[in-house]
């Protein structure tokens, strides 16, 4: 990603997640969900900027999708990355009103879940692609960089996703599912990882 392309980055991923199971559960009134959305995929974006892992697919000039990665080392975040992260998505937070308390069990719970893989890793924090350009192999190109690399470098690589039909495409990139969070009252995540080749 180029410095000058971040807005276009985080409205294109906003837009990629615009039928998402989990910001419709959480934040249903769409006007709120496309603001709480801005605001989560910013964060994202924005935290990881300064590793130099965001990876941009482009078609006809504008982004067709955008793989946001954290490298080895970069997760869990330090104090003051983790402070930062909630201070950026805190508008999020707001946004999902009564529901905050299953929010945060939930984001404890994959949270938690991910600190269970302690071998360095590639963590791919946000993927997604512009909706009218989705299947048209934009995903898989910001994909394939950071998975040649982990090939190369002998490293798995993680990820979770709230769509159960995301477990076959990750499926064809060798992702193998490891397990689903259920919180009760919550829709759930299923996490996934990749063994090197």
């Amino acid at each position: 990603m180029q410095p000058a392309e971040e807005p276009a980055v985080i409205a294109a991923l906003s837009r990629a997640f615009y039928d998402d199971p989990l910001f419709g559960f959480f934040v249903p009134n769409l006007l709120k969900q496309s603001k709480a959305l801005a605001s989560f995929m910013g964060s994202g974006v924005k935290d990881a900027r300064t590793f130099n892992e965001i990876w941009v697919a482009h078609t006809d000039g504008i982004v067709a999708a955008a793989a946001v990665w954290l490298p080895p080392g970069a997760y869990p975040r330090n104090v003051r990355r983790e402070a930062m992260t909630y201070v950026r998505t805190f508008p999020t937070l707001i946004y999902t009103g009564k529901r905050i308390g299953r929010a945060m069990a939930l984001l404890g719970a994959v949270d938690k879940a991910h600190h269970e893989l302690h071998e360095p890793h590639y963590y791919l924090g946000i993927l997604g692609s512009e909706p009218k350009l989705q299947r048209a192999g934009a995903g898989t190109a910001v994909l394939a960089p950071v998975l040649e690399r982990c090939d190369n470098e002998g490293l798995p690589a993680y990820l979770e996703t709230q769509k159960e039909e995301n477990i076959a495409y990750y499926a064809r990139h060798r992702f193998d599912l490891v397990q689903k969070i259920e919180i009760t009252g919550c829709p759930p995540i299923w996490t996934l990882l990749r063994q090197p080749k």
